[in-house]
Formats: structure tokens, C-alpha cells, sequence
């Protein structure tokens, strides 16, 4: 399976950094000492070790999630107690399959269409937790046994026809397939079995060669015995997914701890504010909680975004809350001339998407199980709490006010820190540290009924830090007093965070460094966020950016496919498609070439439009020192048209021949000025 699917990890079938049981209980240390053990060190397929996942199986399509720091057992109380053997440890029990020691071919059921499925519980969760049904393995399964059911009927055929030479090419293909080396042998060892038991007995005697291809102890399931597989699958899915967090009891809080990483995946909005429609594609299967830093100009549709998210997610008890206080009229967020806008989210570990309807009398209707991950919503304005009666509210899942209205406040750090419990002040303490990159002579410290930093032999209380400093910790604070309740520790904490702006009130040097501090004060949770400010998309990976630009008659459209601005310095970040700024010089040039861009869109320009373009050309050049040879000039000519027409093309089709035009004029300015001149270096 590694070679077909990519790469492989070294993983440890115990995780190493503590966890949470589905009872709710916390074990911070385990499995530590098992981190370098080498029973516990497993190769596994990248993709099953990494957190968030797109799958398919059975009807429709759905999401997994991996294992994390998760591992199962079918008693907690035969959890092993700190430093226990390996020898000790094997009473536990595990809910995962061990590829090692269990039979895992007479538990899992492949069928066909790629897909796996299984009727014993262990089977179920690990192909729950491991997300073995996810899209592309599905798919890479699937034409494996596409290639062994053509092997397997041409078999046959060649047996009719008594052809011996091709039934024996055809059994040493089969064999190869079944291999231990070969991808997905165990699928193939098992759909070639189940193949050859339903084979007719009358002319294959004389052919031992097939039947020995039916390996005995491999699940050789019929027909019936996979739909009851499938259908245990789907019962217990459905049964993981039943909760609710705005249910504010043990179980719902456990069941969502059980599901795993739970993020968002892709987005469909419509007619909601200025956006018609906007597919938006987020989680990407990476190694990381995903992120989306969303970029474009003003009114374009980022903050939009971010609160259209935030509607769906919530569930209908704190929705209507929401609305009442803050006297958000849902109505007026239905685009003009539209009956209904409408939300669709795409959730890994979820069956079905989460769908949002917004009538035009302000009523809404909803799809999908709602309130099923920890929410933090924040505005382009955090301000502090300033009066005592200035309490944030919120739900016991979900605190979004502040998205909504800016002058909600944040929590009180202060007070929360003060009422912490030493563990949590702790966990804060460090994470704060993370966030401002305080040094080590620096420290967040509680002292005579205040709270603040001790840095060279000084107290500081945390109202005099500077106002940076206190929204940063406040912006950290109001996460953690969220998550902590639930997650115990920020390290396993999963849910979602969206903030717009993420720049307000940012030195420049936290701005760097923004992304990368989250990371590591949250790795397991997915931020979405917007900003304006190049510095804050330092530590953001390929495909982690997304940029809405107005469209020419109105409407948003999103462009996703983006150079990597690793490498990149901030002017050139600024030039780039990220920003779209022609020159990062004075508002006087960029009116040039404003005006320049302008008049290349027209078709048939006078004769005054076209002596204006040469004129801009030349100026422009003059200062950017562009095309210093008549073959520069005029590529750069055809590529600035390209350039100041492709904004107003939306069909993906008219883009394309787009481009192809631009190619072929490149090539023939390039060959013509090759011919006149000579070759040039």
C-alpha cells in the first residue's frame, strides 16, 4: 500500500503524547516511554497518518479523520498504568487493529468499488479512525481490483477457450497481485477468493493452479455477508455522529472527543450578502490542522465568509440567541433579488455536509447535525473589557459575538488567569509565551492577587503591558477559556477558530510570526482567517492562501491556484497575485498603471487611446525599468494585455484559450524578433 499511495511514516501504534478516553478521562503521560519503543514503532501510509481526510464509501460521499493522539480500548479500566511493560500492556485490549498480531484480513470486508467495511467493532473503529475510506485510497483501490476482476474474467475466457499458454500468464499476474509486497494484496487475496469460490466447477479441474489461489484463512465473503458489513458501517457512524455539544452533558462532550480531527473541508456559499456563489475548497489532507488565509480587497467578501461559517455551525438554541441580542436582522443577509441564501459545509467526520438556508422573512431551515465542533469567531476589532459588567457571552461550545458586533469584548485575561486552575495557568502561561516570543528571562507569573510578566527582577501586572501585548494575550486567553473545559490541554484541543484581520493591532514582528505561533499553541485546530497585511502570511504553506477579487459586473470570484511566497520578500508578495499591486512606488504610478491596464481591455481603441498607451508604456518603463530590447517590450506588451483582461473572464473554458492565445503571440514575437535579429542570449 505504501508504494501506491506515497511515501511512508514511522508511527507509534501507542501515541506518545498523551491522550483522552472516551470516558472523558485525561492521561498526560501516555505512552510516553513507548516513543522509541520498537514493538510500538509502525510504518504506516502517510495518508492514514495525518490528521484530516475526504473519504467515499458506500452511497455518497463523507469524511474521516485520523487517529491522533486517540487509542481506543473495549474497557478503559484495562488501561495500563504509567511505565508498564510491553508485556503488560497487551492486556489492554486496543479498539485499533494490530497489523502485527491480528488477523486483520478475516475483519476487514473490501468489496468492488473500493470501499471497506467490517462487522466487528474493531474492524469498525479502526476504519473509522484511520480514515480507510477515504476518497483517493478509495479510488486507488478500486482500479486495483478493477485490474483483478479484467484478470479474473479473462481467465475464464482463456479457460473456455483452452488457451493454457494465456491461463497461465493470467495466475502469475493474479499471483503478483497478491504478493505481501504488492499495493493492497490483502484487498486482493480476498476479492480473488471470493472470485474463485463463486467459480462453476465443470472446467476448471484441470486448472489446481486457480483454485490454490483462493488462500485459505482470508475472509472469503459472499454477497450477503458484505451488505451486513456495510451496513454495521453505516450504523456506526451514524451512532458516533449523534450528538450535540449544545447538549451540555458528559456524553455529547465525550462523543465529540471520540469522532476526532473535525474540520472543515470545502464551503458553497449563495446569495448570501454580496456573494452569488463561491466554492471554496480548505482541508487538503496535509500533516497540519489546515489553515485558510483569506485575502482580497475591501467589500469583497472575506468577512463574509467567515460569518456565513459561523451561522451554519451553530446550533438553533444559540443562533436564535445570537440574533436576539444582537438584533441581527437574517433577512437583509439574503443577496438582492434572492428568495434564499443558502450554506453548505463539507466537515470531516461527518456523513452528511452541514446546510444553512436564510429566508428572505428572516426564518431558516438547516441540514446536517449542528454544533458538533468548539467554535471561536473574532471581528477585525478585539477590544479589551473596559467595565466590569462588560461580560463576553456565548454558548458552552461556542463564543462568535464578537464576529458579529465589535464592541463585544474579549474575555477578561486578567480575571480568567487569576480563577485558573494551576494546570491551566500553566498551559496559558506557555502558550502566551509562544504567541508574543517572549525569552526565556521572561515569564507570565500570578503574584499578591494579580497576574502579569516578571522579566529582569520586575513585575508588570498585565494592565500595564502595552495595548499589543494585552490583545494578543486576550485573543489567547479567550481560545484557551473555550477549548480547556473540553480538550484539557491546548495541545489536543480541535475545533475551529475564525479571525478576521488577523493583523489589527500587530507589532510588525508579531505579524512574521503570527501563523507559526498559532501552530504551535493550537496545532490541532483550523484557523481561517482574513488580513490585508503581506508580513501575516509568513509560515502559511502552498495552497493555504486564497484571494476574492470583485467581479466585472458584480458578485465575488475566487482565485486559489497561487505561487508559493516561500522565498518571497514583502514587495514582491505585494506584486504578486496574492495583492495584485502593479508597484509597490507612489499612488502616482499606480494611477498610470491603472490607466495603462484600462486602455489595453479595449478592443479597438482611437487613435488617441492608442498614443496614450505608448506614451503610459514608456513612462512606466522609464521608472520600472521594464523590456530593455524591442522583443522585451513587446512580450511584456502581450503579457500586460493578457494580464488586463483576464479580470474580466469567468468561464474556466475562455481562461484557458486565453492563455493558449498569449502562448502562440509569445511564441511568434519571439521567433519574428529571432529572425530579424539574430540569435539573442
Amino acid at each position: 500500500m505504501i508504494a501506491a499511495t506515497g511515501p511512508g511514516d514511522i508511527d507509534q501504534f501507542r501515541p506518545k503524547s498523551g491522550l483522552i478516553s472516551d470516558d472523558g478521562q485525561h492521561f498526560p503521560l501516555h505512552y510516553w516511554w513507548l516513543t522509541n519503543e520498537w514493538s510500538n514503532l509502525y510504518l504506516s501510509c502517510m495518508e492514514c497518518n495525518r490528521i484530516s481526510y475526504r473519504s467515499s464509501s458506500g452511497s455518497g460521499s463523507r469524511s474521516r479523520s485520523g487517529k491522533g493522539s486517540q487509542f481506543p480500548l473495549e474497557d478503559e479500566s484495562l488501561r495500563g498504568e504509567v511505565l508498564s511493560s510491553v508485556e503488560q500492556l497487551a492486556a489492554e485490549r486496543p479498539l485499533l487493529l494490530d497489523p502485527c498480531s491480528d488477523d486483520v484480513e478475516s475483519i476487514l470486508v473490501f468489496s468492488f468499488d473500493g470501499t471497506v467495511s467490517s462487522a466487528d467493532r474493531r474492524g469498525l473503529t479502526t476504519i473509522t479512525l484511520l480514515g480507510l475510506n477515504r476518497t483517493g485510497l478509495v479510488e486507488e483501490r478500486r482500479r486495483t481490483a478493477v485490474k483483478a476482476s479484467d484478470l479474473m474474467n479473462n481467465m475464464v475466457r482463456a479457460v473456455e477457450f483452452n488457451n493454457y499458454d494465456l491461463v497461465g500468464s493470467m495466475i502469475e499476474q493474479l499471483k503478483s497481485m497478491m504478493r505481501p509486497s504488492a499495493a493492497y494484496a490483502g484487498m486482493c487475496r480476498q476479492l480473488i477468493g471470493r472470485a474463485i469460490s463463486e467459480l462453476p466447477g465443470e472446467g476448471f479441474a484441470e486448472f489446481p493452479e486457480i483454485m490454490e489461489l483462493a488462500r485459505p484463512g482470508v475472509v472469503e465473503a459472499n454477497r450477503r455477508q458484505e451488505r451486513l458489513a456495510q451496513r454495521a458501517l453505516i450504523d456506526f457512524e451514524v451512532q458516533r455522529e449523534s450528538y450535540s455539544l449544545e447538549e451540555d452533558s458528559a456524553d455529547s462532550t465525550n462523543a465529540y472527543r471520540q469522532i476526532g480531527s473535525r474540520f472543515i473541508e470545502s464551503i458553497s456559499i449563495q446569495n448570501f450578502r454580496a456573494i452569488s456563489r463561491l466554492d471554496l475548497k480548505i482541508a487538503d489532507g496535509s500533516e497540519r490542522a489546515p489553515w485558510l488565509m483569506l485575502l482580497g480587497e475591501n467589500a469583497a467578501g472575506k468577512s463574509t465568509i467567515l460569518q456565513a461559517i459561523a451561522l451554519a455551525l451553530l446550533g438553533e438554541q444559540y443562533r436564535n440567541s445570537l440574533t436576539g441580542a444582537l438584533n441581527l436582522d437574517l433577512g437583509g443577509m439574503v443577496k438582492a433579488g434572492a428568495e434564499c441564501a443558502e450554506i453548505h459545509l463539507n466537515l470531516s467526520g461527518a456523513r452528511d455536509p452541514r446546510i444553512l438556508k436564510i429566508y428572505r422573512d428572516g426564518s431558516v431551515s438547516t441540514g446536517g447535525r449542528a454544533a458538533q465542533l468548539i467554535l471561536a469567531a473574532y471581528g477585525s476589532t478585539r477590544l479589551l473589557p473596559r467595565r466590569p459588567e462588560q461580560i463576553p457571552t456565548g454558548a458552552r461550545y461556542a463564543r462568535i459575538e464578537n464576529l458579529f458586533d465589535p464592541f463585544v469584548p474579549l474575555i477578561d485575561a486578567r480575571n480568567w488567569l487569576l480563577d485558573a486552575t494551576p494546570e491551566e495557568f500553566d498551559y496559558a502561561a506557555i502558550a502566551i509565551k509562544n504567541a508574543l516570543a517572549i525569552d526565556l528571562d521572561r515569564e507570565l507569573v500570578r503574584r499578591d492577587g494579580d497576574v502579569g510578566l516578571f522579566e529582569f527582577g520586575k513585575f508588570i501586572p498585565l494592565g500595564r503591558l502595552c495595548d499589543g501585548y494585552q490583545t494578543v494575550i486576550a485573543l489567547v486567553v479567550d481560545i484557551l477559556s473555550l477549548v480547556l473545559p473540553t480538550w484539557k490541554t491546548p495541545e489536543l484541543a480541535q475545533g475551529l477558530v475564525l479571525i478576521d484581520e488577523v493583523g489589527n493591532h500587530l507589532h510588525p514582528s508579531w505579524k512574521l510570526r503570527f501563523v507559526e505561533s498559532m501552530r504551535s499553541v493550537l496545532p490541532g485546530m483550523q484557523i481561517i482567517a482574513t488580513t490585508h497585511e503581506p508580513l501575516c502570511l509568513r509560515g502559511l504553506r502552498h495552497g493555504e492562501i486564497a484571494v476574492l477579487h470583485k467581479g466585472p459586473r458584480g458578485g465575488v470570484k475566487l482565485v486559489s491556484d497561487l505561487p508559493s511566497i516561500e522565498g518571497m520578500r514583502v514587495d514582491q508578495i505585494l506584486t504578486s497575485e496574492h495583492f495584485g499591486l502593479a508597484s509597490t512606488l507612489d499612488p502616482a504610478l499606480q494611477a498610470q498603471f491603472d490607466r495603462y491596464n484600462f486602455l489595453l481591455r479595449k478592443t479597438t481603441p482611437t487613435e488617441r487611446e492608442k498614443a496614450e498607451i505608448l506614451r503610459l508604456r514608456d513612462e512606466i518603463n522609464r521608472v520600472q525599468q521594464l523590456g530593455n530590447t524591442e522583443r522585451e517590450r513587446r512580450l511584456l506588451t502581450a503579457i500586460d494585455r493578457f494580464l488586463a483582461l483576464r479580470s474580466d473572464i469567468e468561464n474556466e473554458t475562455e481562461q484557458t484559450q486565453s492563455e493558449e492565445d498569449l502562448n502562440a503571440e509569445l511564441a511568434a514575437i519571439w521567433q519574428e524578433a529571432a529572425r530579424r535579429s539574430g540569435p539573442q542570449t
